[in-house]
């Protein structure tokens, strides 16, 4: 059996948005979606589990009749990471209860036990679905996670470009820098992703990436970016180094899914 998208619904509007767009890549990729309500352990006041099931089913798009519906008891990161698990699924698709709130149930404490136990991508959705991801945009540092983040979009998302961003910084720029140095670390950034994006992983992509270099602090960098590109989609390696670290790495996944505006895939290395 094919490894199927597990979508997350706490049944706020807000999530709907990531059901809608979880049956969305099923469709494209073929794929089964389920879906999973989790029962906190105070219950849901008396309600069956058969009723839950109907509310969950109530919020499926068409075509959505007969996913499986999972009504689990537990606490909603531990028990969606372990459900993924146990059921094989190759992407875990979230929503947001609230947009750029950090409060709520898939950010804050809740994303953060996801990207650092789940095992697979996990995807958080954030915008309501109008069509397919057409742009992809992935911040990178050359390290094996952000390489991870690359190979996973272009297997996921099939049809869409996909526009490599390496942020590099040069030191002291405001006291002023000598021309030279400034041309060195230009030349630097531009081998290193050129030699980045010849590897053999990522070859057979070679038509749909195309590599770009912003210099500046890390946030500030990959948000000029995003928005130069209209980016649809952005995608993110934990664990990677440098400028990608300052991204992705601790409590700062919060702050990042807080304000990047297109939905997110974050990209766990194995390991």
């Amino acid at each position: 059996m094919t490894s199927p998208i597990l979508v997350a619904t706490d049944l706020s509007a807000r999530s709907d948005r990531a059901v809608d767009r979880a049956f969305e890549l099923g469709r494209d990729l073929g794929l089964v979606v389920e879906v999973v309500h989790v029962r906190k352990d105070e219950g849901h006041d008396g309600v069956s589990d058969v009723a839950l099931q109907q509310r969950v089913r109530e919020i499926l798009p068409p075509g959505g009749a007969a996913a499986d519906v999972l009504v689990p008891e537990g606490s909603p990161p531990g028990t969606i990471a372990r459900i993924a698990k146990e059921r094989g699924a190759q992407l875990i698709v979230a929503g947001v209860a609230r947009f750029n709130q950090i409060s709520d149930y898939f950010l804050g404490t809740a994303i953060d036990y996801l990207l650092r136990h789940a095992e697979v991508p996990v995807l958080v959705v954030k915008q309501r679905p109008r069509g397919l991801y057409r742009r992809i945009l992935v911040p990178s540092d050359f390290s094996p996670a952000s390489k991870q983040a690359i190979l996973t979009a272009a297997r996921l998302i099939p049809d869409a470009a996909i526009r490599v961003v390496h942020v590099f910084h040069i030191g002291f720029e405001s006291w002023g820098v000598a021309d030279h140095v400034r041309e060195e670390t230009l030349a630097r950034a531009q081998s290193g992703l050129a030699e980045f994006l010849a590897s053999d992983d990522l070859a057979p992509f070679a038509g749909r990436i195309e590599g770009v270099l912003a210099s500046g602090e890390a946030e500030a960098a990959v948000g000029r970016a995003i928005e130069d590109y209209d980016a649809d989609l952005v995608v993110l390696g934990t664990q990677g180094g440098g400028a990608l670290r300052q991204l992705t790495g601790g409590s700062r996944a919060n702050s990042l899914l807080a304000w990047i505006r297109p939905d997110t895939l974050m990209v766990r290395l194995p390991g």
